[in-house]
């Protein structure tokens, strides 16, 4: 059965699809079989597969209906997937998609930039997942917390994993701001493997893989 990897923020602006995206590349680049669930209206993620060739499927799948039938069978959707890992990219603002990503995830992945506006919306996802959790009464999803778009020639940045510890989730390596990133995106690519980005997210990949092992 897939592992469910849900990349959930209720601030915008912190690089949910950015890691989505290179986070699946690492891991089909070792050998798993990896789905993009796009369950975000925006359409971010599948806007950048019909850009560049990625290694990977990318599955539009929206859920805009509130009734138990419907998150049923986008829950069923999400499941049939074949797949050794599904990544699912939930949208940005609250709604009946973003608490079913929480809700059927093994393991979400919150992103969280230095700034202080960013920690207060990390730790209001945190605390949803949180709430989730506790409602589905199976001890998942687990969490863990992603530094992004870190700018270390900054104090915040410097200091942003002690920072997040004030969080008391697990804290994984931090992604750091780099022209690559935004720029491999834009031509529908993730980063190249030989890229000091590619080794960040591939230490994200081990952090992931770490969290899912231990549960």
């Amino acid at each position: 059965m897939a592992k469910l990897i849900g990349l959930a923020s209720t601030k915008g602006g912190v690089g949910k699809t950015t890691i989505a995206l290179n986070l699946a590349a690492v891991l089909a680049r070792r050998g798993a079989r990896v789905v993009v669930i796009d369950a975000d209206p925006a359409g971010h993620a599948a806007a950048v597969a019909e850009m560049g060739a990625l290694p990977y499927t990318i599955t539009p799948l929206l859920l805009e209906e509130v009734e138990a039938s419907a998150v049923a069978a986008w829950s069923r959707a999400v499941r049939a997937a074949d797949a050794d890992f599904v990544v699912l990219d939930a949208p940005g603002a609250l709604g009946a998609a973003f608490g079913a990503v929480i809700a059927i995830a093994d393991l979400v992945l919150v992103p969280v930039g230095a700034s202080m506006l960013d920690v207060r919306g990390a730790a209001e996802t945190v605390g949803i997942v949180r709430r989730h959790r506790k409602a589905g009464g199976r001890g998942r999803p687990d969490i863990l917390v992603v530094p992004s778009r870190v700018d270390r020639r900054t104090g915040a940045g410097r200091d942003v994993v002690g920072t997040l510890a004030g969080l008391t989730e697990p804290v994984a390596p931090p992604i750091t701001l780099r022209a690559v990133v935004a720029d491999s995106l834009g031509a529908g690519e993730v980063v190249p493997a030989d890229s000091p980005s590619a080794v960040e997210f591939g230490a994200l990949a081990d952090a992931v893989r770490t969290r899912l092992e231990t549960m």
